[in-house]
């Protein structure tokens, strides 16, 4: 009689693999593709976003460009007449920030730097609203150019601190990098910030790297400098941030001076801000 061998079934190690069956690598397939896809819509959509926001700042320059009003002509008064005084002392609002006053009346000035993108309309609020929104006040990652909380406004203080982004394409306040180097600055010492009753040029005094320190650090702290309230507070700030500048500008600045500080995020140490400070 014919012995009939009975099969062994196989234990559990002996089995083979299926960890990676093709249900399982279809799963991981759609996994990647997705996240591929997911990934590269945020990208576009970032892409997007940011040149819709740089179109609309560069529609407000135009506005800004468009409305600039040719100066008076110069009247001559006859002989024995004198010239009439003003009836209002109240400032005039310029004509080219009229219409965007209208649409937002958080504006309080206009900042352009020959060379570099900045041509921006600078915002002020009781927070950093703008840090996150855009002249519109929607949601925008590039933000708009705006002046430290702390500071006053209308009229403007000892030392008016306006922060804007670096962003990686080159915008809001990434062209002020190019102050680094001194050639730089010789071909465009100035800045110009407009107030909406003025305009206003501003001498470079400084140019300078630096950072946001702990409150307990007792270190020289640009950024606390607001207003002057002596001769010898604004004297030492001029000081340090003389020492500090990469180049001597050959700039100065006394006592009774207004002055404008720009400043923007810096990568060469952590919290790091690249500075520029001039007067008018």
């Amino acid at each position: 009689m014919r012995k009939v061998r009975r099969s062994r079934r196989k234990r559990w190690f002996e089995e083979p693999c299926v960890i990676f069956s093709r249900p399982v690598w279809f799963v991981l397939l759609m996994f990647c593709c997705s996240t591929f896809i997911l990934s590269a819509t945020m990208l576009i959509w970032g892409y997007t976003q940011g040149e819709k926001e740089e179109a609309s700042l560069k529609e407000l320059a135009a506005v800004v460009a468009d409305s600039i009003v040719s100066p008076a002509p110069v009247v001559t008064i006859p002989s024995g007449m004198s010239e009439p005084l003003p009836t209002s002392q109240e400032p005039v609002l310029l004509e080219q920030y009229r219409a965007l006053y209208e649409q937002n009346a958080d504006i309080v000035g206009w900042i352009k730097t020959d060379g570099t993108e900045i041509d921006y309309p600078v915002m002020y609020t009781g927070d950093d609203f703008y840090l996150s929104h855009d002249f519109d006040k929607a949601e925008s990652k590039s933000g708009v150019p705006f002046i430290d909380k702390r500071c006053i406004v209308e009229p403007f203080g000892t030392n008016t601190i306006i922060y804007g982004h670096h962003m990686k394409k080159g915008t809001m306040f990434a062209g002020l990098e190019g102050y680094e180097d001194e050639g730089f600055y010789k071909k465009q010492p100035t800045i110009r910030f407009d107030t909406l009753y003025e305009q206003q040029e501003y001498d470079i005094i400084a140019v300078f790297k630096s950072q946001i320190y702990r409150k307990s650090n007792t270190v020289f702290k640009h950024y606390n400098f607001l207003n002057s309230e002596s001769w010898a507070e604004f004297d030492d700030y001029i000081a340090n941030i003389k020492a500090l500048s990469l180049y001597d500008t050959g700039v100065t600045a006394e006592y009774g001076d207004e002055l404008i500080t720009l400043s923007t995020c810096a990568y060469h140490t952590v919290n790091g801000q690249f500075v520029v400070v001039a007067k008018k």
